[in-house]
């Protein structure tokens, strides 16, 4: 038997998004488990981590100014409040720097109570990254023959780059965990080379060394996620936002051009069975109490969702969830079924509203008659309905973009988020740049991407810019487009930046989406700790209760 820690630390928590539990950790605890393991999770994805990352002195001085910039809808600070947000950024930065330090001692002292054979980290981004190699690098140099993994969605991005930023990790897992957790896990105990584990990459002898793939998982044989505050004690009290994120698919066969899912778990759509789907929410219902789900997928066939909807109503079961759809799949009489069944939210990728740009820079394959359609029938069967949007894409110019406002004003879903194109490893953009109109550098991209870091109180025009144009625009002018945008709906009286999941949280705390979107912005920008606590505390009375939510 071997004793696991799996440990995920992703920086201060942006959104209420990053206080969800996290389902990739629970699979895995579940899959060590049911192998006979001992595993616990340490998950600072919490409350406690908010508030231990952002001082109370600098909230204090940071919200009038936060106040006045989020109130006047400025897509920039004005000149003269440029230089007290460099101040405030900077004392942020020394500071959770320093908290990291403290972090790594508290971790320190968890592996040596659990005495762990391994420790697993899951990478994010920016501060998730360069947060957990620091992490992980102080607990190298205090337990020098501990063994110590990675994995997470920076990892499946990045795997083998990493290695050119540190040698803290002993092995890297590209893609899917639970079954490469066990093998690593007969690692530790010494049943097993690394050389015979598929889909790692590890470095020997100074060399970086890749196993290739053996196949991917079949999701009706998952193991059974664990949220026990006994495994996981990130689970006990309101720490979380205790929506459970229930694995319906993976894989993606569209390829659109700027999207890692096809990286991340493979170019075959792969998918539970609806009766799978909801005897997993009935076993959450009664293990932990928990009746409000988000299904994962991101390509989810709308039959599946309609299956899973009227798997719900047969056993009567009282849920509210959210889910992804695809224009090219779904099926606009099934709405009314799956309204009627609980679900709440449903999430479709835009992107653009003018065709040819849609059809030469995404490729997503479909058309704009269709998501008219499924967009109004999806609104009238009473969906909460997002459509994301990318500005600006490649070929996009000032005719094409209007015609995207046009589009969306005239379409008006209750949410767009808003995003700038950004240029991920394995996607089309990157792997053929010239052909959608960029300008990389891919090897500096590479490392750059690994810990590029949001400047959390400024606009995207302010952060660091990376080493790519789009349309021949550098990162400072086509994000102002991309804020431009976003204020230009606002303008029009359509909601920006609130996804499937937070739309959820909104219900659940009694908040109308756009009152929970600005209220969060202030919570996350200023350090806003209580507010967040309180409007946690509501939620998870609702999450627990099956009482809904005031819409």
């Amino acid at each position: 038997m071997a004793r696991g820690l799996l440990v995920s630390y992703a920086g201060y928590p942006y959104t209420p998004s990053s206080l969800t539990p996290d389902n990739g950790l629970a699979n895995l605890a579940g899959a060590l488990l049911e192998a006979g393991h001992d595993v616990r999770i340490v998950d600072y994805g919490t409350l406690a981590t908010m508030r231990r990352l952002f001082p109370e002195e600098l909230s204090r001085q940071v919200r009038p100014l936060a106040e006045k910039m989020l109130g006047t809808g400025d897509a920039a600070p004005a000149p003269e409040q440029l230089g007290q947000l460099e101040q405030f950024a900077d004392h942020l930065e020394a500071y959770q720097q320093a908290q990291l330090q403290q972090v790594g001692q508290e971790l320190i002292e968890e592996v040596s109570k659990f005495q762990p054979d391994f420790v697993g980290f899951k990478l994010w981004n920016g501060d998730g990254f360069s947060g957990s190699v620091t992490l992980a690098q102080m607990l190298r140099a205090e337990f020098p023959k501990l063994h110590i993994y990675a994995g997470g969605p920076q990892a499946s991005w990045f795997n083998k780059t990493i290695y050119r930023r540190t040698d803290v990790f002993e092995a890297i897992v590209c893609g899917e965990g639970e079954a490469t957790i066990l093998a690593l896990a007969e690692h530790a105990t010494e049943q097993r080379n690394l050389r015979d584990i598929p889909a790692i990459v590890y470095h020997q002898n100074g060399e970086v060394m890749e196993v290739p793939r053996a196949g991917w998982l079949d999701l009706n044989y998952l193991p059974v996620p664990v949220y026990d505050p006994e495994v996981y004690p990130a689970m006990a009290g309101d720490e979380k936002i205790k929506i459970i994120v229930l694995d319906d698919s993976r894989g993606c066969p569209y390829r659109c051009g700027f999207c890692t899912h096809p990286v991340e778990s493979g170019s075959r759509l792969r998918t539970a069975s609806a009766e799978l789907l909801v005897d997993r929410m009935e076993r959450i219902i009664g293990d932990y109490g928990i009746s409000v789900f988000r299904f994962a997928g991101s390509s989810t066939p709308g039959s599946l969702m309609y299956e899973v909807a009227k798997e719900i109503l047969d056993r009567g079961l009282d849920v509210q969830y959210s889910c992804f759809g695809h224009f090219a799949s779904a099926d606009p009489d099934h709405f009314e079924v799956m309204a009627d069944s609980g679900l709440y939210a449903i999430f479709f990728g835009l992107e653009s509203g003018c065709q040819r740009v849609l059809d030469e820079a995404v490729r997503k394959g479909i058309n704009l008659a269709m998501v008219k359609e499924t967009v109004q029938k999806a609104q009238q069967a009473g969906l909460f309905v997002v459509t994301s949007m990318i500005v600006p894409l490649p070929f996009d110019t000032e005719e094409t973009i209007r015609e995207s406002l046009d589009f969306v004003t005239g379409l008006r879903p209750d949410s767009v988020p808003v995003q700038f194109p950004g240029l991920l490893p394995g996607t089309p953009w990157l792997q053929q740049p010239e052909k959608y109109n960029f300008e990389v550098d891919t090897e500096e991209l590479l490392l750059v991407g690994l810990d590029y870091k949001i400047k959390l109180l400024f606009p995207p025009q302010f952060w660091e810019a990376p080493p790519y144009k789009v349309n021949g625009m550098t990162f400072p002018e086509f994000t102002a487009l991309t804020m431009k945008f976003a204020q230009a709906l606002d303008v029009a009286g359509i909601l920006t930046g609130v996804p499937d999941d937070m739309a959820l949280i909104a219900k659940c705390a009694g908040m109308t989406a756009r009152e929970f979107r600005d209220q969060a912005r202030l919570w996350c920008l200023t350090g806003d700790v209580a507010g967040m606590a309180q409007m946690a505390e509501q939620a998870n009375r609702v999450i627990t209760s099956g009482q809904p939510g005031v819409a």
